[in-house]
Parts: C-alpha cells; structure tokens; sequence
C-alpha cells in the first residue's frame, strides 16, 4: 500500500497565508512531502499555496473531535505524517494533540494551553522557583465583570492595561488611563469574553522587545508600538540595536518566559519589556513564529540563515541547535496608516517614491485596495493599509529611511470621507 508523506500545518494568523507557500516549497525540496493546510474557514487563497486544505475546528473543546476527524482523514487517503507546524495561536493545541498522537516533535496539549491561555502563563511565572536576576513578574487578574474590572483598575491606581486571555495580533488590547474609561473597554472586548479577559499593571516608561526562537536559534527583535488607547505594532527591526549588557537581560527574559512553558518547542515569539529600571518583564509567550514578517527580516539580516527551513527539520527530525545567528545588517518593516477614516480613493506608487528619496527597497505591498473603507484609528494589526521593508548595515539610517518613506506614502495617500456635508447657511 503506498503511502504519501504529509506535513500538517495547522491555522494561519490573519494575513499570513503567502507564509504558507514558503513552508510548501520547504516540505517538498528537504524531504518530498506534500503539506496539508488545517484552517477553521477555508478562504479563496488556500488551496492557492498548500497541497491540500481540510476545515476543523480549532476551539479547545472541539481538540479531541478535529484529533479524530484529521487522523481518519490522513489514514483514509494513505498518507503518511512526517511533521505538525502550529502556525495560528488558536492551531497550537491541536498541533500539540497531533504531534502527541503520532509521536512527532511537539509539545503536550498542557504546555499549549500555558501558552495560549496568557493568565495560566501569569500564574506559572508568579509561582516559578526562580527566575533571572533582572526579570520582574507582572502583576495580572482575570476579570469576570464590569464592577470587578472598575475595582481593579482603581486598586491598580487608576491605569492599567485589558486584553484577551487567547488573542494574538492585537486583537482587543488596550491601554485605560482613567477608571472612567472602564464601561467603554468592558463593550469593546465583549466578542473576546468567552475566551476570559486578563487585566494587567501598566508598564509605563518601556521599551518593547520580542524573544524570536526557531530551532534553538534565538535573536531578539525591536518592537515600535502606536500611542494611544490602542497599541498596535507598527514597526519592527531585526536584530535590535542592544548593548551587551541589555541584550543578555532581553535574551535571559525571553528563555525564562520559554521554560516556564515548554522546552520541547520549535518556534517562540515571547514580547518583553525593557524598563526604564533597567528591569524586564513578560508581555506575552507566543508559540509560534512572529508576524509582520519577523521571520523574513532575520534571513536577510543574518548570514547564511533560514527560520523557515529550521522549523520544517525540527517539526520532522527534532533538530535543535542552540545558537544566535550572525547579523549582516538591520532589516525593518513599518506599517502604513490610513491618514485619514472614509473610502481609499488613491494610493502612491511606492517603487516610484523610494527611487526619488534614493532609498533602496526590499518589499512593499498594500494590504487595502482602491475602493475598501480604511480607518486613521489604528485599534489592532489589521488596521493598517500595507507595508515597507528595507534593509540597511547602520541602524540610524534604517531607522531614518523607514520614517521617511513611510510619512511620504502616507502623505500621498487619497482618502474620499465618508463625513455627512455640511448644511448651507442661509
């Protein structure tokens, strides 16, 4: 009986599904396997970039279910599974449950929820027996109700920071200045309630990092987030332009926040903060790889190094190799804004516009099309019209170029307001 070996990559964050390709071509050149796409909602683009798509349900309760229902799948079409790559934070424990089950490179589906549940992460760092000397646990509560989360807020002294309990991309995070502003955050997070709400200290006066892993190879990335009631990512720079003693404290951070969950996984995206105390703390363990294109920034910031083709060996064969890739430059994405909320009506060609600031280009793509409804409010990751990247060996110059280039775009950027006309005087 012949059989075909597979790898299962199960659910894609958001816009992700161009990654998916990458990870195609990767199962088929090393080791001639085809790979089959998990997803929740089969979307237009799937079957595009994967061998094969099948829709399972992703939710905790239903893991035991899809478990059954994907393996009846891979055992009646004869195929053989050499590899499980969770790619969504919602993939990750029936990722873990499918890798268990045939006895793959993984985690336990306990080490998944500690990853996807952000209060079961907070109660196994609050309860850890050590941890690095710099490293300062966040306070954080699960919040069950409007007057709890408006007692909390005032205990906490007025500011603190509410988000999803199992989100990623941004979803539903955001910063309260005032208890005032507690019944109209307990609205906004109402679609995400079921999952549990996770009320959090406010860090205030940080720098914001992320931990990337891939295989035991580590770096740490530069984070900008937006200002405002919402935070948002809107730029990243690998690797981050740290002094020693700072990139010791991040990269200790980032593995404590690792090995309070699992040390058996393949690829981490853990946030952390750098305080103006010189201190770090735990934004969030993520177990899967960075978006916003983290991964392809780090194989053209470092010599001779592919993220991608180390997930697909560690999915098969297990490989890990503990080592911090060698940077050869910086690279950097920075997201584009809407400057103003209505109906894209234009936008500028960016090849055109980097060529006249005599800026070299690595990637550009728009994310809105001529026609969509954009928002100047940036609430999460999908808020944004599109992106740039660039590389450059100085990191001033990186830095100077994505601000220019990206406030030139937006600058030209035609918006048709949807704002009702203003009544005529008589």
């Amino acid at each position: 009986m012949n059989t075909t070996s597979c790898v299962v990559v199960v659910g894609y964050n958001g816009n992700r599904v161009h990654d998916i390709h990458k990870l195609r071509d990767l199962c088929k050149s090393l080791y001639n396997a085809r790979l089959i796409l998990l997803v929740e909602q089969i979307q237009p683009c799937d079957d595009q970039v994967a061998d094969h798509v099948c829709s399972t349900s992703l939710a905790e309760k239903d893991v035991a279910a899809s478990l059954e229902l994907v393996v009846s799948c891979l055992t009646a079409d004869r195929w053989k599974l050499i590899g499980v790559l969770p790619f969504s934070d919602r993939g990750v424990l029936l990722g873990a449950a499918l890798a268990s089950h045939f006895g793959l490179p993984g985690i336990t589906r306990a080490e998944a929820r500690a990853g996807l549940d952000k209060q079961i992460f907070r109660h196994l760092e609050a309860t850890a027996a050590t941890s690095p000397e710099d490293y300062r646990p966040v306070f954080s509560a699960r919040i069950e109700s409007l007057p709890e989360l408006r007692q909390r807020v005032v205990e906490l002294g007025g500011k603190a920071f509410i988000k999803p309990a199992c989100e990623g991309a941004s979803r539903g995070c955001r910063v309260i200045q005032h208890p005032s502003e507690c019944d109209e955050a307990w609205q906004a997070l109402k679609p995400y309630r079921e999952g549990g709400i996770v009320l959090e200290e406010l860090i205030q006066n940080a720098r914001e990092y992320s931990w990337d892993c891939v295989g035991g190879s580590t770096w740490v990335t530069e984070k900008t987030t937006t200002e405002g009631a919402y935070r948002a990512e809107i730029q990243q720079v690998v690797p981050a332009p740290l002094a020693a003693d700072m990139q010791a404290r991040l990269m200790a951070a980032g593995r404590h926040m690792a090995d309070l969950v699992s040390e058996d996984n393949g690829a981490w995206h853990n946030e952390v903060f750098h305080r103006a105390d010189q201190l770090t703390s735990a934004v969030e363990t993520n177990m899967r790889p960075g978006g916003m294109h983290i991964w392809d920034l780090a194989r053209r910031a470092f010599v001779n190094f592919n993220p991608w083709e180390r997930w697909v060996r560690w999915a098969v064969e297990g490989q890990v190799e503990h080592h911090e890739p060698v940077p050869r430059g910086y690279c950097g994405i920075r997201l584009l804004r809407a400057p103003a909320g209505g109906i894209l009506r234009s936008i500028p060609d960016i090849e055109a516009m980097a060529r006249a600031l005599n800026i070299d280009l690595v990637d550009a793509q728009y994310a809105k099309r001529i026609g969509d409804s954009v928002s100047a409010l940036v609430t999460d990751n999908f808020s944004f019209i599109g992106h740039i990247v660039l590389f450059n060996e100085h990191y001033g110059q990186l830095s100077n170029d994505l601000l220019r280039l990206a406030e030139a775009i937006e600058s030209g950027i035609g918006i048709t307001s949807l704002a009702p006309p203003a009544m005529a005087m008589g």
